[in-house]
């Protein structure tokens, strides 16, 4: 690993969102993944060992009101209702000028929930959108599980 002093770090405009047929400009993005793991014990107060359980992905993608509605027009297009709506997959992907892309890869989606927010003084109007990532985040084609 190499460490950069007085480098370009990575910013908002290094991100790229792709959702597949749609040409959506993302204002947020965010996800996470988590393995769920416990300790194991046996005689004494020390843990003996661990368990893992479950596996468990999900995200946050913010839309601008007009990205939204386009959106929804596409939803309608292909006859689907949102919330049946599945995506196979969402890449996230991030670099610098001259560097390698970085790709995190958000497979199979489903949208669980999304939440309309509209106050004064507001400059624009937001949507967001809660995702259940069931077939994990990839990054940089390393599998999660």
């Amino acid at each position: 690993m190499s460490l950069k002093v007085n480098g370009k770090n990575y910013d908002w405009g290094d991100v790229d969102v792709k959702l597949p047929g749609l040409d959506l400009v993302a204002q947020e993005v965010s996800y996470d993944d988590e393995q769920d793991m416990e300790e194991s014990y046996g005689y004494g107060h020390r843990p003996r060992g661990y368990g893992t359980g479950n596996y468990k992905a999900s995200g946050k993608l913010s839309l601008l009101r007009d990205d939204y509605e386009e959106f929804l027009d596409w939803c309608r297009s292909q006859g689907t209702p949102f919330y049946e709506l599945t995506i196979p997959s969402i890449v996230v992907s991030y670099a610098n000028e001259g560097e390698k892309t970085h790709m995190d890869e958000l497979k199979t989606v489903k949208l669980v929930k999304r939440a309309h927010k509209a106050a004064q003084g507001d400059k624009s109007l937001k949507v967001d959108i809660d995702m259940m990532i069931v077939g994990g985040i990839v990054t940089d084609g390393v599998e999660p599980v």
